[in-house]
């Protein structure tokens, strides 16, 4: 049996005009990162955040007019980027595969039809992987379109420049120490002591990498001789808040610890260029799969996401006033 690039082009392009919003499903539901973020659909590029801060209003009663109270208007910039997919294959090469696949699976050709083997089981799943690991971890460069990793923003990149000391929309920081599989249950504690009183009501999960939660459950186990809380709905919860711990396979390789209320937390597509295969074509021996889409992940407010610093000493928003514009008082600053 053999199937040459013309034959294979026609079966994967027909595949995928039948599946389309399959194809899509996909790409698009199995992302553990994007199940925690507020959809915002319909986003092309740049969109404008907007956000008023009310000073105080309250006053003592006098029978005179004496206005007390600015509402300020800030925007935060929120970005979406343009995905591609460019994927090259030879049929020669994925065969042997499809047919190995075929017999561990004890399925007849008809049962798993070489073109559903190359999307379902081979381009997609790598989809989703790299969609993960660019929701959290990537750093957008214009100047490297062709290298993974560079094309959008994510979380630790948002967060960092959040941190910056002349930031203009910055972030809440927190202190931490290093984190080690001994100090990791106190630091998480530590961290969950210095959230902004105004928040906490509204911070319901904290989140990390999967391997510093599982450094956690670990370090609670050796402090206190049993797991962290569990339940089915919430998973492992902390001590003090009962805020949902939870690890992000994006994180891979960071240590950052960072909450958020959950309509802060968005992800920004566009329901009109949603995840397709956008053509299939075959050249020499090759054939070649095209697939475009719409995707970024932002905060609508910097200010609501709090991060723990490794090293740090500010607890609070540290461009000069920012604190006090948003909390009501100066931020922390630890004395060397």
């Amino acid at each position: 049996m053999s199937i040459n690039a013309t034959q294979l082009k026609a079966e994967l392009g027909a595949y995928a005009r039948t599946n389309n919003k399959e194809i899509r499903s996909m790409a698009y539901g199995k992302s553990v990162t994007a199940k925690f973020m507020r959809t915002v659909p319909s986003v092309k590029g740049k969109f404008p955040a907007l956000q008023a801060i009310t000073g105080h209003v309250v006053q003592a009663f006098s029978a005179v007019w004496t206005p007390l109270g600015v509402t300020k208007f800030k925007v935060n910039e929120l970005k979406n980027y343009r995905q591609k997919v460019n994927y090259p294959l030879r049929p020669d090469d994925i065969q042997a595969g499809w047919l190995a696949h075929l017999y561990e699976e004890n399925k007849k050709p008809q049962d798993m039809p070489i073109s559903k083997y190359i999307i379902n089981d081979q381009l997609m799943p790598k989809v989703v992987e790299d969609r993960e690991v660019l929701l959290c971890r990537g750093v957008y460069d214009a100047t490297k379109p062709q290298e993974f990793g560079k094309s959008m923003d994510g979380v630790e990149e948002i967060i960092r420049q959040g941190l910056q000391a002349n930031s203009a929309n910055p972030v809440f920081q927190i202190p931490m120490e290093a984190i080690t599989v001994a100090n990791i249950t106190d630091q998480v504690t530590e961290f969950e002591l210095a959230l902004p009183e105004v928040l906490k009501p509204l911070l319901k999960r904290i989140f990390m990498s999967t391997s510093n939660l599982e450094r956690y459950r670990l370090d609670y186990f050796k402090k206190y001789g049993a797991y962290p809380s569990y339940t089915e709905n919430k998973g492992y919860t902390t001590i003090l808040g009962n805020r949902e711990l939870i690890g992000l396979p994006g994180l891979a390789g960071s240590d950052l610890i960072f909450s958020t209320p959950d309509e802060n937390f968005l992800r920004l597509i566009d329901l009109n260029d949603e995840p397709v295969i956008t053509d299939v074509q075959a050249q020499d021996y090759d054939v070649k799969i095209f697939m475009e889409w719409w995707e970024g992940v932002q905060f609508w407010t910097n200010q609501m996401v709090v991060a723990g610093v490794i090293g740090g000493n500010v607890t609070g928003l540290a461009p000069a006033g920012a604190n006090e514009e948003y909390y009501g008082q100066p931020a922390l600053v630890a004395q060397p």
